[in-house]
């Protein structure tokens, strides 16, 4: 009789040591899945508080984001360029660029009107579709109605 129960504490020890096994594999996936997801939205939080604080800082005549993170197996970005009219006098800017390795540009011609000492904002895109990871400079070009080659502001690219 010894022996039976020492069989059968031997196969309950071993299939609690299973079970727990188990449960210790799928905890450390939840966990890390977790973690991930916690990393990628703390990243997009700063990148957008990079954005938003580089908006809030403008003093001069362009404002646009110092970098944009773009991942190389296909993406695409919004970004967001403030130019203040400080001449005395209704302007009409327009938005150009130099282009950039195999990152397509979208929102160039994108114009707006802008009335004296006030600010407006033009709109861009930036789309990847399979570059090598690369880091890369965007020229963005404001021309206004009254003053041709307005501003000049650049962005930097990181393509991961």
């Amino acid at each position: 009789m010894q022996k039976k129960g020492a069989i059968e504490f031997s196969m309950t020890t071993i299939m609690v040591v299973i079970i727990g096994v188990a449960v210790l594999a799928l905890g450390l996936t939840w966990i890390r899945g977790t973690f991930k997801q916690v990393g990628e939205l703390t990243e997009s939080s700063l990148e957008n508080a990079e954005t938003i604080l580089g908006e809030v800082a403008f003093t001069g005549k362009i404002s646009a984001p110092a970098t944009i993170n773009l991942d190389k197996g296909g993406d695409a970005k919004k970004f967001r360029v403030l130019v203040k009219n400080t001449g005395e006098e209704l302007e009409t800017f327009t938005m150009s660029y130099i282009d950039v390795g195999c990152v397509e540009t979208t929102g160039t011609g994108s114009k707006v009107d802008v009335k004296p000492n006030e600010v407006g904002e033009l709109t861009g895109g930036l789309i990847v579709n399979n570059c090598p990871a690369s880091n890369e400079v965007l020229q963005i070009n404001i021309d206004g109605s009254v003053s041709d080659d307005y501003a000049t502001e650049a962005i930097a690219i990181q393509i991961r």
